[in-house]
């Protein structure tokens, strides 16, 4: 609780090396410089199975060039860009259970031709919709 950006990354380079660390939760204080590569950190925990966040600001962030991940349950208590989402579940195929405080189109969002995602263990989705309408949301699941 209460992690500094500046001292998550200290911590992530020890917790990287710990091969049975299957769940985490990390609340931050303070603004992240990156929530990308927070994000691209915790994905690289091979055995993480369970994955609480939370932060307090509204930033950009892609979910871009990212690793499958292992992870079953994610809990985001933070704003995530609606056009974000996409990319977020393509990232977890083994996803099961899916909680975001916030997704929140802030920003335009143009549809464009993606990859189909594969959600076949999900079984539970609690998602707070900012601006988003429920159709915009329901196309990127179906896809």
């Amino acid at each position: 609780d209460n992690v500094r950006d500046k001292n998550f990354h200290k911590f992530f380079d020890y917790i990287i090396y710990l091969t049975t660390l299957d769940a985490i939760t990390i609340s931050f204080v303070e603004h992240i410089s990156s929530l990308d590569i927070i994000f691209s950190q915790i994905f690289r925990l091979s055995t993480l199975k369970y994955c609480k966040i939370e932060y307090q600001q509204l930033s950009f962030i892609d979910f871009i060039n990212y690793e499958s991940s292992s992870i079953e349950y994610l809990i985001i208590n933070g704003h995530i860009p609606f056009s974000a989402l996409h990319n977020l579940l393509c990232c977890l195929p083994k996803l099961q259970h899916l909680s975001i405080s916030c997704l929140d189109k802030f920003e335009y969002y143009e549809e464009s031709n993606k990859l189909p995602i594969q959600l076949k263990y999900l079984k539970h989705v609690s998602l707070k919709l900012d601006h988003v309408h429920f159709d915009e949301f329901e196309k990127i699941i179906k896809e």
